[in-house]
Formats: structure tokens, C-alpha cells, sequence
């Protein structure tokens, strides 16, 4: 059943992004995706959850930690541009709460557990997992920004990425990244890959539009 569950999960998670990202080149389709982005990812995330069939009270303790350290640096961050850089939340990813989407927090979940289960597959010691996980979560940032401007999901101040933004990006998820290794949550690697890949591929493939 599990093994049924991570193949189930890892084509449904491709199959909603793929065809969402492909449905934005369709004039009379793309107001509707853009807004059904916060959905995407609210389903995306559950699909993984479920997949990844670890129910236990540390896995939901770090959920709900790490949602809310991504809502809270990202509230501070947009308000008071100290953190990331000056920068505003478009419309896209839907509802905000002082500025800022509450699904952010969500994707600063979804990226962090994602990239966790990744480093932790590929690494043993705790640093290099730390480590490793927050590079790659920079890494996926950086791919990102440029197509999250195109869509608004959000803008730079005259539409440039700083640099303080990748390493205001690697200090928090180095926080995150300690926190999610100290919680000795289990998660599934093809699970996490494919969550990472799926989300990524949305974006990649958006290139070929702009």
C-alpha cells in the first residue's frame, strides 16, 4: 500500500504542475491557473503528506513549526525590508495577512521538507544534511525568482534580486533545515524529490514563455 502511495503521489504532484505550467500558455486559461496556484500548492503539499504515511506527532510538530518560522521571516521581511530586501506580494498567491500571503508559509514548508529529504538521502553527518539542504534551497530560490516576477507572485525593487536575498534565503534555512533534523521526522526521498522536481518543473518550463 505505501509503495502504491508514493507512485500515486509522485504522478499526481508531476501531473498538476506539469499541466498547470503548460495551461499558462493558453491566453483563456492563465487568469484561472494563476489563481488556483494557492490550491495547487495546498494539494500538492497534501499529496505528500499522505504519501509520505509518517502520521506521528513529530512530523505534525514540524509542519506547523516551520509553516509558521516561513509566514513570520516573510511578514517581517515584506514590511519592514530589512531581511530579503525591499519587496512587495502580488496578487497571485491569493489571501494576505499584513501583506503577506498565508501560503507562503507553505511553500517555505513545502521547500524545506522537500530539500531535507533530499540532503538527508544523500548525506549522513547532521552539518552536511544542514548544510546541504539549505544550498539546495538557495539553489531552487534562485531558479524561481525571475518567473514568480513574470506571474506576480512577487516583485523586487526595480525588478533585481539582491544578494542579500540568497543570504538572508541560506541563514533561514539553516535555521529551518537544524530544526526539521532535530525533530528525526522521517520522510520518503522519492517523495521529497518529487515534490522539489515538480515544483521546480512549473517554473522551468515557464522559461519558454518569457
Amino acid at each position: 500500500m505505501k509503495k502504491n502511495r508514493v507512485v500515486i503521489a509522485v504522478f499526481l504532484m508531476l501531473f498538476f504542475n506539469v499541466t498547470g505550467s503548460i495551461a499558462l500558455f493558453i491566453p483563456a486559461l492563465e487568469t484561472t491557473v494563476l489563481t488556483l496556484t494557492p490550491f495547487n500548492l495546498l494539494v500538492t503539499f497534501f499529496i505528500f503528506y499522505w504519501a509520505n504515511n509518517d502520521f506521528s506527532i513529530n512530523l505534525i510538530r514540524t509542519v506547523i513549526v516551520v509553516f509558521f518560522i516561513g509566514l513570520f521571516i516573510e511578514i517581517l521581511g515584506v514590511n519592514f525590508k530589512v531581511i530579503f530586501g525591499e519587496y512587495t506580494y502580488g496578487e497571485t498567491l491569493g489571501f494576505k495577512i499584513l501583506n503577506t500571503p498565508i501560503i507562503i508559509g507553505l511553500n517555505w514548508l513545502s521547500l524545506s521538507l522537500g530539500c531535507f529529504g533530499i540532503a538527508s538521502y544523500v548525506f549522513k553527518p547532521k552539518y552536511l544534511v544542514v548544510l546541504g539542504a539549505s544550498f539546495l534551497m538557495v539553489f531552487v530560490d534562485y531558479i524561481i525568482e525571475p518567473i514568480a516576477m513574470e506571474l506576480d507572485f512577487w516583485d523586487w525593487k526595480d525588478d533585481t534580486v539582491p544578494v542579500q536575498n540568497y543570504v538572508s534565503w541560506f541563514l533561514v534555512s539553516i535555521i529551518i533545515q537544524f530544526i526539521i533534523f532535530q525533530s528525526k521526522v522521517r520522510l520518503n526521498f522519492k517523495i521529497c524529490f518529487a515534490l522539489l522536481f515538480s515544483q521546480v518543473l512549473f517554473m522551468l518550463i515557464q522559461y519558454f514563455k518569457f
